[in-house]
């Protein structure tokens, strides 16, 4: 009796391993900025190549140090889609701390955030062109390190 509990146990710990399976990372890169701080005309440029029709979600990451002198970040998100010459822009706002002041995101000395961005219906063979930049009032932004970009293809 315990091997046919063992053996049911496994059937359905390896079918929902295989349901939830069903995204798949086809990009994931972090870009540095400079240390001495991240300039509002620095923007961080990523390419993809889409392997296949689909669904894609798409994250924008990013780590802070404690250095970051503000509670939120304003980026600036532009895509491009290729060789369809479609533009995207969106601006968006990342919570760094909570109200109270506690940081967000994961990391002792450098958190790192992941906020979900957009999901966008791409074609096999498209080539998508992202750049971020900040849209802060100050100029140069400390305890930003890096940007990244990742796309999961949904479907």
């Amino acid at each position: 009796m315990n091997l046919l509990k063992h053996s049911i146990f496994t059937i359905l710990a390896v079918a929902l391993t295989l349901a939830s399976c069903s995204r798949q990372m086809i990009y994931s890169h972090y870009e540095n900025v400079n240390p001495e701080g991240w300039e509002r005309s620095e923007y961080k440029v990523f390419c993809v190549n889409i392997p296949k029709d689909g669904t894609y979600s798409e994250t924008i990451g990013l780590r802070a140090t404690r250095a970051y002198p503000f509670t939120d970040i304003t980026i600036i998100v532009s895509q491009h889609i290729m060789p369809s010459d479609i533009l995207y822009s969106d601006t968006l706002n990342i919570a760094i701390t909570d109200k109270e002041g506690n940081e967000l995101g994961l990391g002792i000395n450098h958190r790192q955030i992941d906020v979900p961005f957009s999901t966008i219906p791409l074609n096999k063979d498209d080539s998508l062109y992202i750049s971020i930049r900040h849209y802060m009032m100050k100029e140069i932004l400390p305890g930003i390190t890096d940007i990244g970009f990742s796309m999961e293809r949904t479907e």
